[in-house]
Formats: structure tokens, C-alpha cells, sequence
């Protein structure tokens, strides 16, 4: 452990507990009267649905959609896996996501990713982002503590503190996989070049074995200078010297095996893609220790507060033109990247950086838009995408667990982007032969994009997506299929307006409930329609809003029937969770308002002046005890 952290871990150790600590009540959201004042991720407040298009714009609610059965699957994208979209996990949210140890695991997070392995397989996931950067991996924590946060050394615009992880963090991981063989890209940090902090290769391939998919080396290094973790005029002929002689140190390790299972460049957002593969050869530079090009993209830098108007950018989402563009930004770079053997990793993306937009991220829009660009980009084959979870600060995430200050032993919440990833994972299946393409369907029109999903190059599923809101049904359209099939079976992603928020989405029926109140698993009875075909026509009604994932075959259509669940500790055994007393939890439980404001809980490049409650300061002693506060964790037996 460097100097100067245990000197911080030690004065954390013996500083006394302040008394002023906040513990705040339910974070319910207000329907009448004053403004909500709570985190973001809890959020109720709505933005208008986006307009209607207009009589200028020519608009056909009834089509055909004709399919390619020459087994040519034309247009489609490269193979992909059931697990082709997963989760990107901020460091920082490892203990409170997924677990403290190998002992206690979080039952929510678990049943969540049991849906994903039942429809798609194992899935693959990512722990990682600006907090990977200053991780810090150290023998032990005050109070048996697996990770803590501070805010030492440079943090720049995203104020992301500094990380401090013990081996307990890998072994949750390794404990996840084993229950469900979920497969993990982790995060290698470069802000320490020599000599480089290998550390967490050292122990990681070892605990994570077969589980390992791959490593992140450096997160975003376009925006190193902006973050203050590189000097002015850091440029890209820097960064490749960098990658470079790490990559060396690598390779010479004495005991680091495994030695290309390396992802990069990971750019986000100042430089061109295009021009680090080009401009310095990388992939071919590094091939031999290259496993994977990672791309880290949001559509809209969000850091700046009142820079981009919420409403604005909710007009412009609710538009398949606005995946169509995301997908042709790389559309060269990852030719570059299949011609090279090197398959493409979207390592982070969401709906905005920083956090994202209220009203968008958190709303039915978020889910329409989310399931477009994840199959736009497995059109333009992308082997793999991660949608960013990113804490309590975030209005994005895909779920999230209750803050560790709540005085309740709240469930989990499950916000819009979950119930994208559901369905795509539903519409590749679990063969790993699925290829996408996409439909151009009704003459390319903007609201009422479609997609085919191929199995042995013939058509097995349709997605089709209607971006309109209009719950009179007036814009509720039909999309004639020709298709052999005397019946199809269509399972629908719902809401009544493309600005709803939960608990108003479903997917096939059933939901996760509002704020605070999920488990993990999905409550309502499950619906598939059986919708019958004629003269080769199968008529597919898509309300306005919502999203059809139509099963052409028998054998595309697979019951959900087959999944392991985890019962919660509310319903088991009660460690950390109503046994706290409130007493204790306001001088022990976590991290107080003020400090969740200076180093903020998660996320990407998050701005200083994100909005949080007030409060004092936090106890000194907070940071070991609030990894078991409130767990809300199941004791999974040996």
C-alpha cells in the first residue's frame, strides 16, 4: 500500500465517529406539491412526450415487412451470443451491486443476472469505469471492510475518488460466476505508468479463472487531461507509449500467465477512434496481446450542466435515425477491427454521460432507444455492448440497489434500460448463431424501425419498435409479416406514454415494481401471444409507444421455465438488514449527504455540481461499517 493511503486507511481507522451524520427517510416521490429532494436515481419528475409527427412527415400504419429466407441473411451483422448486452458496473458499486465477499451476495443482483443466463446464457459483464483509474488494491480495511473510497490525489472534473478493494471484491465476483458462470471484463489502471499497477492481474487471473473474458487497460485516456491525471498536453503519441511499455511490463511479468487478454483503446470522447487505429498502426502494433477493441461512447456529453435541454434531447431519441448515427460513427473502425480478428466491445454507453437526463434516462424512451442501438449495433456487428450502471447520482441505471443511508431495509429499484435488456437478449436466444439486420422497415421510416433476427441464416424473430406516444391508439400501427408460419407468438414491451416511468413498463406482461420495491425477479403473470397467420400474413399490431419481439417458429420460441432464483434475505435470514438499529446506522452507516455530494457515489465523468440532499459531515468511521449496513444480502452456505 502506498504511503500516503495507509496514512488515510489508518487515520480511518482510529478518527471517532461524528454525531452529525444524516440519515434521511424514504425518498418517496412527491406527487403534489413541492420539488422532489432526493437522489436522482428515485426521481419522478417528467419531461412531455415527444410530438406526434406532423402532417408533413408520411406516416403508414400499415405495412409489409418482407424477410430474406435464401439463407444469404443479408445485411446482417456478424454471430452473436445470448449475452451480447450486458452491464457495466462502476467500481465503486461493486460491494453494494454485487456483494462484500464470496459469503454475501446480493440476491437481487443475482436474480437479475439468473433472467439474463436463463434467456441468453452466461452473462458478461463489466466492473470497471473512472473509478478502476485510482483503485488501489490493499491487504486488509478497517473493520474488514472489502472496498472504501477517498478522496486522495488528483480527482479533476469527474471528482472521482480514489478506490481501496481488498482480494474479498474478486472472490464476489468469482462466487457470482461460479452460481451462474458469468463472465467478467475487469479494469487495469494507468495512472501509474512506472512502475504499472499490475496488481490486480496478479490475483485476478488466478481467483477469476475461465470467468476472466478480459481486461480494460486504461479508462478513456482522451479525457486524462481534463481529469487531471496526466499533465497539459498529454496526446495521443503518449498514451500509445504508455499502452506500450505497460503492455512490455506485461509480458516480462514472472508470474502473470496469461498475457493477451488485453482490450483497448477504450476512447471516448476527444479523439477519433479512426485515428489511434490508423494513425498508430494499433491493431496491428498490438495484436499479439490484444483480445478485443473496446469503444466507450455516450451520444450526448451531459458534464455541463444546462447545456443540453432534457426535452430537446428527448425529441431527438425517440428516432431510429439517432442509433442509425451512433452505429455509422464506427461503422470504419470496426472494419478496421473484424478485417484485424478483433471482435468490438462497447464497453460503456448509456443514454447521456454524466448520469444522464431526468425524464429521458428514466423513462420508457430510455428503453425504446436502448433496444434500438443495441440492435443497430449487433446490425453493425458488435460482438458485445454494456449498458453503464452507475449508482444512487445517476438517473440511467439499469437497476440499482437502495442507498446505504435508507432506514429501511428497502428492495432494489429496476429502472427503464433493464427491460431493453431483457427483450434483446429474448430476440438473440441462447444458440449463439443469431445474426441482426436491420429491416429498413416501412421505407425507413424514423418512428417504426424493425429488425430481423437470423438463426442458420434464416429468419427466427422480428423486433419491431414504434417510437410514437399516443395512448388514444390512433398511431398504433400493423406490420405484416409474410411468413410461412400458420402462427406466430409475439411477447410486447409496454408503457402507456413514451415518458412513463416505472412502475408502468412491462416486458411480456410483467414488471419490477417502483422504487424500492424489487427483489429481482419479475412480479405479474407472464404473457406471450399466440397471434394466427393467413395466406401467408402474419399481422402484427405495435401500440404507440412499445416494442414487438415476434417468435416466427417453435423453435425460436423458448418458455421461460428454466430459471434459478435467490430468495432475499427479507424473506431468509435477516443479516444487516431490519436488525440495524436506526441508532447506530446515524453514527456508522455510510457515507452523509455532504461527503456523497464532494466525492460523489458513482458515476462517469460526474459534474461537481450534481444536485444531492444536505447534510453534515460523515463519520470517519463510516467508510468500513457501511459495506455491511444494510446489506440486504443472502448467506449463500457452503
Amino acid at each position: 500500500m502506498i504511503p500516503l493511503l495507509a496514512a488515510a486507511v489508518a487515520a480511518l481507522a482510529a478518527a471517532p465517529a461524528a454525531a452529525d451524520v444524516s440519515v434521511y427517510p424514504y425518498p418517496q416521490p412527491v406527487p403534489t406539491g413541492g420539488p422532489y429532494e432526493g437522489w436522482q436515481a428515485y426521481d419522478p419528475t417528467p419531461l412531455q412526450d415527444p410530438p406526434l409527427p406532423g402532417a408533413d412527415q408520411p406516416l403508414n400504419l400499415n405495412f409489409q415487412v418482407t424477410l430474406d429466407t435464401s439463407g444469404q441473411a443479408q445485411g446482417a451483422g456478424i454471430e452473436l451470443e445470448g449475452s451480447y448486452m450486458g452491464i457495466s458496473i462502476e467500481m465503486s458499486l461493486a460491494e453494494a451491486i454485487i456483494g462484500p465477499n464470496a459469503t454475501w451476495l446480493r440476491p437481487q443482483f443475482l436474480n437479475l443476472m439468473s433472467m439474463l443466463k436463463e434467456r441468453g446464457g452466461p452473462p458478461v459483464l463489466r466492473l470497471g469505469g473512472n473509478t478502476q483509474e485510482k483503485a488501489e488494491l490493499v491487504d486488509s480495511l478497517p473493520g474488514g471492510a472489502s472496498l472504501g473510497k477517498l478522496a486522495i490525489g488528483p480527482t479533476g472534473y469527474t471528482n472521482t475518488p480514489t478506490l481501496m478493494y481488498t482480494l474479498d471484491i474478486l472472490k464476489a465476483l468469482r462466487a457470482t460466476s461460479d452460481l451462474l458462470g458469468i463472465r467478467w471484463f475487469l479494469g487495469i489502471p494507468m495512472n501509474q505508468t512506472t512502475p504499472p499497477r499490475l496488481e490486480i492481474v496478479e490475483q485476478g487471473e488466478s481467483i477469476m479463472g475461465e470467468y476472466l473474458w478480459g481486461w480494460q487497460l486504461g479508462n478513456e485516456p482522451d479525457l486524462y487531461e481534463l481529469h487531471n491525471y496526466r499533465t497539459a498536453g498529454y496526446s495521443q503519441q503518449n498514451y500509445i507509449d504508455e499502452f506500450q511499455s505497460i503492455l512490455d511490463d506485461l509480458a516480462a511479468h514472472p508470474t502473470i500467465q496469461t498475457k493477451n487478454k488485453i482490450g483497448g483503446p477504450g476512447v471516448c470522447c476527444l479523439w477519433k477512434l479512426d485515428d489511434i487505429l490508423t494513425n498508430f498502426n494499433y491493431l496491428d502494433r498490438f495484436s499479439s496481446q490484444l483480445s478485443s477493441m473496446i469503444i466507450e461512447h455516450y451520444p450526448i456529453d451531459n458534464c455541463v450542466k444546462g447545456q443540453n435541454d432534457p426535452q430537446t434531447m428527448m425529441n431527438q431519441y425517440t428516432m431510429h435515425s439517432h442509433p442509425q448515427k451512433f452505429a455509422n460513427d464506427y461503422k470504419n473502425a470496426v472494419g478496421l477491427a473484424l478485417a484485424a480478428n478483433k471482435p468490438v466491445i462497447l464497453l460503456e454507453t448509456n443514454t447521456a454521460s454524466c448520469n444522464g437526463f431526468l425524464g429521458l434516462s428514466d423513462a420508457f424512451a430510455a428503453a425504446l432507444w436502448i433496444a434500438d442501438l443495441g440492435l443497430q449495433l449487433a446490425a453493425t456487428s458488435f460482438s458485445h455492448i454494456m449498458v453503464h450502471l452507475g449508482g444512487q447520482a445517476a438517473y440511467y441505471n439499469p437497476f440499482v440497489s437502495p442507498p446505504h443511508n435508507a432506514t429501511k431495509p428497502f428492495m432494489w429499484t429496476v429502472g427503464p434500460p433493464w427491460y431493453a435488456i431483457l427483450m434483446v437478449t429474448e430476440a438473440l436466444g441462447p444458440s449463439g448463431h443469431a445474426r441482426v439486420a436491420d429491416l429498413n422497415a416501412n421505407e425507413g421510416n424514423t418512428y417504426t424501425p424493425g429488425y430481423v433476427i437470423y438463426e442458420n441464416n434464416q429468419p427466427a424473430r422480428v423486433v419491431l419498435l414504434n417510437y410514437m406516444s399516443d395512448p388514444t391508439g390512433a398511431h398504433d400501427y400493423t406490420a405484416n409479416i409474410q411468413t410461412a408460419a400458420s402462427q406466430v407468438r409475439v411477447r410486447y414491451m409496454l408503457a402507456p406514454t413514451v415518458n412513463a416511468k416505472i412502475p408502468n413498463i412491462t416486458w411480456a406482461g410483467q414488471s419490477f415494481g417502483s422504487y424500492f420495491e424489487s427483489d429481482g425477479l419479475p412480479r405479474g403473470e407472464h404473457t406471450t401471444e399466440t397471434v394466427p397467420c393467413s395466406g401467408g400474413v402474419c399481422a402484427i399490431k405495435v401500440p404507440a409507444p412499445g416494442a414487438a419481439l415476434v417468435f416466427l417458429t417453435d423453435a425460436a420460441y423458448q418458455p421461460d421455465e428454466d430459471m434459478k432464483t435467490f430468495a432475499s434475505s427479507h424473506t431468509t435470514r435477516m443479516h444487516n438488514t431490519a436488525a440495524v438499529e436506526l441508532g447506530a446506522l446515524q453514527t456508522s452507516n455510510g457515507l452523509d449527504a455532504k461527503v456523497r455530494a464532494a466525492m460523489k457515489k458513482a458515476s462517469t465523468s460526474s459534474p461537481q455540481n450534481v444536485k444531492k440532499n444536505d447534510a453534515a459531515s460523515r463519520s470517519a468511521g463510516a467508510l468500513a461499517a457501511a459495506v455491511c449496513a444494510l446489506a440486504g444480502a443472502l448467506l449463500l452456505a457452503a
